[in-house]
């Protein structure tokens, strides 16, 4: 194909999905949540032989947007309120045309002196935005899964060396033992972290939490006054049911106290830094030494986007470093690879960028502050019905409730179902997203707010949507 003929192809191409994107944008907040297309059909649509040859490109892309048609949930769309996704501003979708297009990714400062620089500016922005120590190094994974992984793979060098131990030279065979203390409620991307740091997700001490899942200090205290050893201790903020964070403020001087390093799993909760309204919940977390935390989630960045940050930039890169005699550097240049797990990697800095400086410190704080905002609404509006209780304090995004049938509040099979079913009445209405989990052994109704297109509208038809599932079925 000539060049002329290639660049009229990919321009026919990006013109339709461009043309679908925007239909799909202008349409989405009044789109059904209820997502009735299965799996198995969406593979027929798409044609599950390999071709034997190759099809148009703008072909290709017709044939995609047939096949996603009612198999998308509309996450950006206000009502989608199941799991911590986050909606999408549209700088950042915009960007991701560019960045296409552009074929960034930032690793080699000579090549991408662009993408590089937009890399240690977002990281340079995130540490102002949710106030942690400047001195901080950053680095802009997949997402708080991979910033979990980088966090413990610093805290294990750095734990390590003061054991007199080279772990990236000499492996783990041998090593002096880590003793690691986690939340019994920890998200289970932190046990896969400590597994792919060859931690061991067994090999923990698990910490009891209070009743809104923290850590209760307490335990903290006995379980590091009996180790020895290096130690990691691992804190949450923002546990994924209840939205609680862990107690920094007591728990980073005892780590101080006994040498051990301190972690934050900040997925979504640690943007509550941001906003003088809800930092009181989470005091004491830039005392830690490691955090890991999303973009997706509460900033609305696309997917994928995250940050792994070390206070100790040495421990950061002895875990992260890489170098080759073909990767020749610019004096004093900063290359983002030498900070992640990844050589090859997409341009995630640059949509995070477009999403800051479209927002402002300012607009960051009132879209978040607006979403907890909208958690609280939804709480007062269901546990005003006899039968529907808010078991948690809302201190973030995060709303978890429970439905009992009237005579028979001390049911609790019959609670369990009549939870699940109300759940899954209003998820099918399409009105709504919500999906249901167990929480202490029992089933609740999880409600999570981290879209900025959510409206207080929104949460209004929510509400109503929940309450009539649950008329629906205690009628049944």
């Amino acid at each position: 194909m000539s060049d002329e003929h290639g660049s009229r192809a990919a321009e026919a191409a990006l013109a339709r999905a461009y043309e679908a994107a925007r239909k799909y944008l202008r349409g989405v907040h009044e789109a059904s949540n209820h997502v009735a297309v299965t799996q198995p059909e969406v593979r027929a649509r798409l044609g599950t032989k390999l071709p034997d040859k190759g099809e148009p490109a703008d072909a290709v892309i017709e044939a995609l947007i047939r096949a996603a048609d009612g198999a998308l949930a509309p996450t950006a769309g206000g009502r989608f309120f199941a799991y911590v996704i986050g909606g999408t501003h549209p700088a950042g979708i915009a960007t991701e045309f560019l960045n296409a297009a552009w074929d960034d990714k930032p690793g080699t400062p000579l090549v991408t002196p662009f993408g590089c620089a937009v890399d240690s500016l977002v990281g340079e922005w995130v540490l102002e935005l949710l106030d942690l120590p400047r001195e901080s190094s950053v680095g802009i994974v997949t997402g708080a899964s991979m910033g979990n992984f980088l966090g413990i793979a610093a805290a294990r060098h750095a734990l390590l060396k003061r054991a007199g131990w080279d772990v990236e030279a000499q492996g783990l065979f041998g090593a002096p033992p880590i003793t690691v203390l986690i939340s019994e409620e920890a998200h289970p991307t932190v046990h896969k972290a400590l597994r792919f740091a060859g931690l061991g997700a067994k090999r923990v001490v698990s910490i009891e939490t209070d009743g809104q899942g923290r850590m209760r200090t307490d335990r903290v205290a006995a379980a590091l006054a009996t180790a020895s050893g290096p130690i990691l201790v691992c804190t949450q903020a923002g546990n994924i049911m209840t939205g609680a964070m862990d107690p920094f403020a007591e728990i980073a001087p005892l780590c101080r106290q006994h040498g051990a390093w301190l972690h934050v799993d900040g997925a979504f909760g640690l943007w509550a830094r941001v906003s003088p309204e809800l930092n009181r919940f989470i005091q004491g977390v830039e005392l830690a030494d490691s955090w890991a935390t999303d973009a997706h989630k509460m900033l609305n960045t696309p997917y994928d986007a995250g940050f792994g940050i070390v206070r100790d930039t040495a421990a950061h890169l002895g875990a992260m470093d890489i170098s080759a005699s073909y990767l020749a550097q610019a004096a004093g240049a900063r290359d983002p690879s030498r900070y992640v797990p990844e050589l090859s990697r997409r341009a995630r800095a640059t949509p995070i960028y477009a999403t800051i400086r479209a927002l402002g410190r300012d607009g960051v704080r009132e879209m978040i502050e607006t979403c907890c905002g909208h958690a609280r609404r939804m709480r007062d509006l269901l546990s005003a019905r006899a039968g529907v209780a808010c078991l948690n304090e809302v201190v973030f995004n995060q709303a978890i409730f429970r439905f009992t049938a009237p005579g028979r509040a001390d049911d609790e099979a019959a609670a369990d179902a009549l939870t699940v079913e109300v759940t899954t009445r209003a998820r099918e209405s399409g009105e709504c997203w919500v999906q249901s989990s167990t929480w202490r052994n029992r089933m609740v109704m999880r409600f999570s707010v981290a879209d900025r297109a959510t409206t207080a509208a929104d949460i209004e038809r929510a509400a109503a949507a929940v309450l009539r599932a649950c008329d629906q079925a205690l009628a049944a």
